[in-house]
């Protein structure tokens, strides 16, 4: 019984081991998991996300961002990867040029 005990320990601490030597410093990898009233981390909740959202990638003219859904419903877990259009590159370049437009008027 000893030696069964101090095998699962020893093979929960390769495990343990494994997984960290090989996980990915991904800095697309962000959680999205509160609604707030407004831009800002101090401001009202309002709305608490119940299923798992991350953002993975993010195309090269920031209007396409790679995201992760999943979701379970009892012992079924739902998972969906896909890419998403949400246009901030062109938000972005039309603020840019509404502001070289505005300091040239000046």
């Amino acid at each position: 019984m000893k030696k069964a005990i101090l095998f699962v320990l020893f093979f929960a601490f390769i495990a343990a081991f494994i997984s960290v030597a090989y996980a990915v410093d991904d800095p697309y990898n962000i959680q999205l998991k509160t609604l707030y009233a407004n831009p800002g981390a101090n401001n009202k909740v309002v709305y608490d996300i119940p299923i798992d959202v991350k953002m993975l990638d993010v195309s090269e003219d920031l209007n396409w961002y790679k995201v992760k859904i999943q979701f379970n419903i009892g012992p079924a877990c739902f998972r969906y990867t896909g890419w998403a259009y949400i246009p901030v590159g062109n938000i972005i370049a039309d603020r840019e040029a509404k502001k070289q437009v505005a300091a040239i008027s000046k």
